[in-house]
């Protein structure tokens, strides 16, 4: 026995034996590694959370395991089938030995063959948001390929033993064809690679903490903090243009409301800066209090609390708790603003012993109220009241009543900085439309598109409603419906197709996950069936849309999960 292990060690680490050996090790870790995009992609959406990464791949409607498994059996079916095809053309040229070894390779063509087609497949559905080329993604993706690498080498090299030990013929020709099952393996392999780079990542990432923490506490910048279930980046965007009219603004890009996103941006800030800016998200009750603690603001802002992110939060109690952090951090002698539109908001404005404001249009006492909004399909105009004392005229090219909301929450807080209602008037009139957010999209038809995808909510469903009604034609509304709701979720979503069928005259319901709720709260809102549209995927919606589509028509896109829901 020991003879013969040694011989084929000997053998498996020959000059010649070892080369094949890392060619082969090199194509099947190029081959799963694009394989494992999908993978990759959802392991980022999800934030890089492990707990909603195997949620999405336990998921029945999740297709990709189920490919991958019949990617697996084609693959070791053609691959045993050629080999034994092979083997006696190759012993009859090479040899009995020779023949046999080289034989035993052949089917790798048909395993590389499928491998192709697979990645060329997934590679022609578009990824509904784009894989996002971090540092962190390029050391993920490096750790994965040293992993898949190791594991294919390991798996030849004991497949190889074992066909040794036992020598039996068939066993020697089809010993490499378990390597058609590491396909399957992928999803799991990825999240191994994940758990081996996370003890670097938290180093990095608190490294980088430290420097945005400590530049911030040189400077003398004057810090805002923005939070909410919804509305974050609006009000962001919306108090930066005003700002912007008299100071030198930082904020944070587009939804970088993260420790980390965060700390990125402050990267950014120099001696010209004279106020910055956080959007601060939250998932779970201590993440607004970290980013809190780092920035320390001067000002503190909360948008509204509704059941958005129910699912991580539990009750809407933990959504409130965690949204006052804000408020319990902020720094000495910090200002809180309240929007007085939200009940969960006033009840947090009452809890807050600091200097405290409320805006809104509804409420009393607000610092700041808009009267006269008058909307229609061009933007509004509304008129703007400062402390009951001062009032200004002003338009916007953004839509809906919740855009009017988020005006004079972002106005409160420029007034108290120091900008007079004439500036942050001329500010509002620079607003452009956010995007994703109730924004007007160009077309060459005679048609209005209404681009309101991004995370849709409760409340943000009832502001589309408002501005879907203000224009004229035939209303068609496509939407997967509302996610991230938890227990509510189901409920949510048939109160939400009875308010669609109030406003739309056809509703064309995008992918599974909502599809039975929204359809039945449709059907008993008193919609007709032949209304009511299915499409399994966008692309199919957009080509349903397509063939209805009328000139005169108002179209609106209700929101539009990311790929972790498909």
């Amino acid at each position: 026995m020991i003879p013969t292990i040694v011989s084929s060690f000997k053998e498996l680490f020959s000059g010649d034996q070892l080369t094949v050996y890392l060619v082969i090790c090199a194509i099947n870790t190029a081959l799963t590694f694009f394989a494992s995009m999908k993978f990759i992609l959802v392991l980022q959406q999800c934030g890089y959370k492990g707990k909603k990464y195997f949620k999405w791949l336990a998921n029945k409607e999740t297709p990709y395991l189920s490919r991958m498994m019949l990617l697996c059996l084609l693959s070791f079916l053609f691959f045993c089938v050629l080999n034994i095809c092979f083997s006696p053309l190759c012993t009859r040229i090479l040899g009995q030995d020779f023949g046999l070894s080289t034989a035993s390779y052949v089917g790798f063509i048909s395993y590389i063959l499928f491998s192709l087609l697979y990645i060329n497949t997934e590679s022609s559905v578009n990824a509904k948001i784009p894989l996002k080329k971090t540092k962190r993604l390029v050391r993920l993706c490096v750790t994965y390929c040293v992993l898949l690498f190791i594991l294919t080498f390991a798996l030849l090299t004991v497949l190889n033993f074992l066909a040794f030990v036992i020598g039996d013929e068939v066993t020697a020709l089809l010993r490499f064809s378990l390597i058609c099952a590491m396909p399957i393996l992928l999803p799991y392999i990825l999240f191994i690679a994940y758990a081996i780079n996370e003890p670097l990542e938290t180093l990095i990432k608190k490294h980088y903490l430290r420097i945005a923490t400590n530049k911030l506490n040189s400077t003398d910048v004057v810090r805002i903090g923005i939070t909410g279930s919804y509305g974050k980046t609006s009000v962001k965007e919306i108090l930066s243009t005003i700002l912007s009219q008299k100071y030198r603004v930082l904020a944070t890009p587009e939804s970088y409301n993260t420790p980390l996103g965060i700390a990125l941006t402050v990267k950014n800030l120099d001696s010209t800066h004279d106020i910055f800016i956080a959007e601060m998200g939250a998932r779970s009750k201590g993440d607004i209090k970290a980013l809190a603690k780092m920035i320390k603001p001067n000002y503190g802002v909360l948008t509204g609390v509704n059941n958005q992110h129910l699912e991580t939060f539990g009750t809407i109690e933990n959504t409130k708790q965690t949204k006052f952090e804000l408020f319990e951090n902020l720094a000495e002698n910090g200002v809180g603003f309240f929007s007085s539109d939200n009940e969960n908001s006033v009840e947090l404005m009452q809890k807050f012993d600091g200097e405290k404001y409320s805006a809104g249009i509804d409420g009393e006492n607000n610092l700041v109220t808009a009267t006269d909004v008058k909307i229609d399909a061009r933007g509004m105009s509304f008129t703007l009241n400062f402390g009951g004392e001062k009032s200004v005229k002003c338009s916007t090219v953004l839509l809906g009543k919740h855009s009017v909301r988020n005006i004079c929450l972002a106005s409160a807080v420029a007034y108290k900085i120091g900008l007079t209602p004439k500036e942050i008037s001329a500010g509002i009139n620079r607003i452009q439309s956010i995007g994703h957010r109730l924004k007007l999209m160009p077309n060459n038809k005679n048609i209005i598109i209404i681009d309101d995808s991004y995370n849709s909510n409760v409340d943000g469903v009832k502001s589309a409603m408002e501005v879907l009604d203000t224009f004229k034609g035939r209303k068609i509304v496509l939407t997967p419906g509302l996610v991230e709701l938890g227990k509510i979720e189901n409920v949510a979503n048939y109160e939400f197709g009875k308010t669609l069928s109030n406003h739309a005259d056809i509703v064309v319901v995008i992918g599974k996950h909502n599809a039975e709720m929204i359809i039945k709260g449709l059907i008993d809102g008193g919609m007709d069936r032949e209304d009511i549209k299915f499409a399994k995927s966008l692309n199919k919606g957009n080509a349903i849309l397509n063939e209805i589509m009328c000139e005169g028509d108002v179209v609106l896109f209700e929101n539009d999960l990311p790929d972790n829901y498909n």
